[in-house]
């Protein structure tokens, strides 16, 4: 896991703790080392101010504010909060009950080192209707950094989100996030900020950088972007999850990561890396050193050469074009070091041919998003640490003269719960597999998003069909499928085939 901040959002961050000085009102109350912070919180009048002194060592306990306060540190490198008790009890509860205000500035909350891993450890959790500011802070260390819900609304200016589980930030129900000058970075399995159900935010002069992935727009969440950077996430930097989310805004810096955009989220919101030409056929590394930036460049509906050699990419598939290269054993598309995605082919694109081409994560994620409609063509797609191809949204997919093999290579996919297939299909996609070798994956060669084949929930109405001479088999090397047979209609669906090869409706 990438632990260390890139150079550019390290350089974007030095910027944005600089510029943060402004006149504040003074102190109600004064909290000394070894004191309660919650006592002061307790006995103070609607619209204190409890600054809490400098402390080398962290003042150790559970906050709840019910109330419109100011709580101020004397800096977040000098004043630090820290869970004591390991539960599902936040550092830090603003509950909103009622109409109240609340600003949290210039400390740093987290819990210990190592709890960050258990569930549930939420940093700030916020609900109801509270109107919440958060100044010149630093979050880390928890499962979730901040939790945001119900019809609550927060301001984060000049905050540094890191080193949390699952989110850095989680917008849900309809909360309304305005996040400035900030930087969230290293969250390690989640998204950096997720905005889920009805929530609204707002993203300015902000840096996403080095998450699993950047930012998470699901459900009818919205989010309107202006002056912000997605550097270096593992997986997406932006995705959308539903045709009803919505992001918009200018287009926005996106580099070094495992895909800029994912599933349904608009081409419009990421900057080029090269200008798009008339040029129908360019050649890599003889045009373009970089693959990225020959997609952008060539013309809709143009051919990109690559030349036999591994390349360490992760490319946005945003508009027709052919990848062609030398084969699958000459030619070696992989995932960016440390990274789970080689690329995504997003909503609303067709006509993408990938051809002659081997893609793997080396071990990461998923080697491809699809959610666009494209072609792939004697394509090997091998040693994926999670899936071989994730298909979902409206995608329609051919799989031609291609082999799917040995994906599942996470030790996570041992758990009970996490299913490792070869291909993975959800929501609405089609796939018609032709003359390909599905073999020696780690759960299912071929599923659906249903219960019946191990998910929590049903959610595929698409179809996989068959064409020509198809072998699947020798997959469900973990045996977590043995017993299930070969759900749906399908030609593996018979007493001799070993269980957990295909699972359809």
């Amino acid at each position: 896991m990438v632990k260390w901040l890139s150079v550019i959002a390290l350089s974007a961050w030095v910027v944005l703790v600089s510029g943060s000085g402004q006149e504040q009102p003074g102190c109600t109350i004064t909290v000394q080392p070894g004191q309660s912070i919650q006592e002061a919180i307790d006995r103070a009048q609607e619209g204190a101010v409890i600054c809490v002194s400098a402390d080398n060592f962290p003042y150790t306990e559970h906050l709840t504010i019910t109330k419109s306060l100011t709580l101020r540190g004397a800096g977040r490198e000098k004043t630090f909060l820290t869970g004591k008790e390991i539960g599902d009890q936040p550092v830090i509860h603003i509950k909103g009950d009622r109409a109240i205000e609340v600003a949290l500035e210039d400390f740093t909350e987290s819990w210990r080192p190592g709890s960050e891993f258990l569930p549930e450890l939420y940093g700030i959790y916020i609900q109801g209707q509270a109107k919440v500011t958060i100044r010149n802070m630093e979050i880390r260390r928890n499962s979730h950094g901040i939790v945001v819900r119900d019809t609550a609304q927060l301001e984060l200016d000049n905050v540094y989100i890191h080193w949390n589980t699952w989110r850095g930030l989680l917008a849900t129900h309809s909360a309304k996030v305005t996040i400035k000058n900030s930087l969230i970075a290293d969250t390690w399995f989640g998204g950096g900020i997720m905005a889920v159900r009805s929530a609204q935010m707002t993203i300015i002069n902000t840096t996403l950088s080095d998450n699993n992935r950047g930012l998470v727009v699901t459900d009818s969440a919205r989010a309107a972007l202006q002056e912000s950077r997605f550097l270096n996430n593992r997986g997406c930097g932006l995705e959308v999850g539903t045709p009803e989310a919505q992001v918009i805004g200018p287009p926005q810096e996106f580099q070094g990561n495992g895909a800029d955009l994912c599933g349904y989220a608009p081409m419009s919101l990421r900057k080029p890396l090269a200008p798009q030409t008339d040029k129908t056929e360019l050649s890599v590394p003889g045009n373009y050193a970089n693959l990225q930036e020959a997609i952008d460049a060539i013309a809709p509906g143009g051919t990109i050469t690559i030349a036999p050699g591994a390349y360490e990419v992760g490319l946005a598939l945003w508009k027709p074009v052919t990848l062609r290269g030398s084969g699958p054993e000459e030619t070696l598309l992989k995932a960016l070091a440390n990274h789970g995605l080689v690329g995504s082919i997003i909503a609303g694109v067709a006509g993408i041919q990938l051809e002659n081409l081997a893609i793997t994560t080396e071990g990461g994620g998923t080697a491809l998003s699809i959610f666009g409609q494209g072609r792939l063509n004697n394509v090997k797609i091998f040693n994926n640490g999670f899936d071989g191809l994730g298909i979902g949204g409206r995608a329609i997919v051919e799989v031609h003269n291609s082999m799917i093999s040995n994906n599942g290579t996470w030790p996570e996919c041992s758990m009970d719960w996490v299913v490792c297939n070869g291909i993975v299909l959800s929501d609405q996609a089609q796939l018609k597999l032709t003359d390909s070798v599905i073999r020696d994956n780690w759960d299912w060669g071929i599923v659906v998003s249903l219960k019946q084949c191990g998910f929590s929930y049903d959610a595929f109405t698409g179809s996989v069909t068959f064409e020509g001479t198809n072998i699947i088999e020798g997959n469900n090397r973990w045996g977590n499928q043995k017993g299930t047979g070969n759900p749906g209609n399908h030609p593996w669906n018979n007493p001799n085939v070993p269980d957990g090869q295909v699972c359809l409706p």
